[in-house]
């Protein structure tokens, strides 16, 4: 397996694959005995494959790290909140990141054009692929690949039912939306690279993937996994028509023409409010304010197609 510095296509078997790790969330919508069984069967025989499930929250981040400097491949096998944990794993190390996508969403590896169907994800492993360099956002210690956010997008992640997101997938997060929606907007204090802004918002996102729920659904043009920057979104509709007015651009790809949306680029930014709010961070809301939000440009290796 080559892996490249430089964004193009390399022929997969360069160096013979010896050693994958599966790191794999029980708790996720798929088979995990299922999905095991595929990727061994797409493996080529001289490939030693290992499985580790986590036992707890946050657990794949340790399991990855420890894999990481013997395995070629660390493979997550679950949602978005899984495969951030194994990067976390894999800062540093030169193992890539490959993605069985198995969650409620799995933007994450939509984004990334990975197959959805379990077959195709494998055979991309051991097949014909490229290893891409992307830019990881770091929070208060925590990594995310998509996205981060606070207000609204936290209280439907923090709400959503897990029985349900196993069962219908994104259908899960609407009713916990739909009452967001309703909440009363909050004063944030926010420090772009150093240019600090106090204003009342709903919810705050940073940015390092441009959709949401599916790949056609971007919410403004121009956020890349690679260029070494977060793409920060602020949004000041406070009243429900304003509200109704920002959905409505959203629906139809024409929120960055919003002027209830303020969007700016930076490298480092720190989130406050009052009161305060806790963090979604890839759809797991898993940190608090205050927040620093930085990014690492090209830190992970993923593997995706040609």
């Amino acid at each position: 397996m080559v892996r490249e510095d430089v964004l193009d296509t390399a022929p997969a078997g360069s160096d013979p694959l010896r050693r994958i790790t599966l790191v794999a969330n029980p708790a996720t919508r798929g088979d995990i005995d299922h999905l095991v069984a595929i990727i061994r069967a797409e493996a080529p025989p001289e490939c030693e494959i290992d499985l580790l499930s986590t036992t707890s929250p946050g657990e794949a981040v340790e399991l990855a790290a420890a894999a990481a400097p013997t395995a070629d491949i660390v493979v997550a096998i679950g949602g978005d909140g899984t495969v951030s944990d194994v990067a976390t794993g894999l800062l540093g190390h030169r193992a890539a990141l490959g993605i069985i996508p198995a969650g409620s969403t799995n933007i994450v590896a939509r984004e990334l054009r990975i197959p959805r169907q379990p077959r195709g994800a494998a055979r991309l492993l051991f097949g014909p692929h490229r290893v891409r360099l992307i830019d990881v956002g770091i929070c208060n210690g925590h990594c995310f690949l998509h996205m981060a956010g606070a207000g609204i997008d936290s209280h439907f992640f923090a709400r959503a039912s897990p029985d349900l997101k196993r069962r219908l997938g994104w259908l899960a997060y609407l009713p916990p939306a739909i009452e967001a929606l309703r909440l009363d907007p909050v004063r944030f204090t926010i420090s772009a690279d150093g240019h600090r802004t106090v204003l009342d918002s709903p919810f705050v996102l940073v940015a390092n993937g441009s959709s949401v729920i599916t790949p056609a659904w971007r919410l403004v043009p121009g956020v890349r996994q690679d260029d070494g920057w977060l793409d920060l979104l602020v949004f000041s509709a406070a009243t429900p028509a304003a509200k109704a007015a920002t959905l409505a651009r959203l629906a139809t790809f024409g929120l960055n023409r919003s002027v209830y949306l303020l969007r700016t680029k930076a490298r480092r930014i720190e989130i406050d409010a009052d009161p305060r709010l806790p963090l979604q961070l890839d759809g797991d809301v898993r940190a608090k304010m205050p927040a620093l939000i930085e990014i690492l440009p090209k830190a992970v290796a993923v593997i995706g197609p040609r």
